[in-house]
């Protein structure tokens, strides 16, 4: 569960220096959703959690919608990306549980390997790295595996 808590301490503070806005196609004046439908929709929650296989069964409601939150200004997509629903339907009308969309596992694999490297990192010294999703995506759905033209000039 420790973690769980710190994963979820880096990713909210990837979240708060993150600050990623998601923009839907431009649809005509009068479909768009009023700003008050919008909030409520951004706020939306489900009742309970289904389908967790990484994090802890017992992590609140809350404390996942923060978590993908994080992960969606970490990657700048949006929940359909791992998700299956519509975009631009509520979230309310999409299947978080489903399994049915390959991004998710992958996403899985990740986070894994995020709680592991943390975990290992805890030995080195005593303020150890810490890595989430934005360490490698930067705000990007594509991790850049290319090195830079010219190696970093030595101080």
């Amino acid at each position: 569960m420790r973690r769980v808590i710190a994963l979820a301490a880096a990713v909210a503070l990837s979240a708060a220096t993150l600050t990623a806005q998601q923009t839907a196609p431009a649809a005509p004046a009068a479909a768009e959703p009023s700003q008050e439908a919008a909030a409520a929709d951004e706020n939306w929650k489900p009742d309970e959690i289904k389908n967790l296989t990484v994090l802890p069964k017992e992590t609140s409601v809350d404390d996942v919608m923060k978590i993908m939150k994080a992960w969606n200004t970490a990657l700048n997509v949006q929940c359909v990306f791992c998700h299956v629903g519509s975009v631009g339907k509520p979230l309310s009308t999409f299947d978080f549980a489903s399994d049915n969309k390959k991004r998710k596992e992958t996403s899985r694999v990740m986070l894994r390997a995020t709680m592991d490297m943390n975990e290992k990192f805890k030995t080195i010294g005593d303020e150890p790295p810490e890595v989430s999703c934005a360490t490698c995506h930067k705000r990007s759905r594509h991790v850049d595996d290319k090195l830079p033209a010219e190696a970093p000039t030595e101080h």
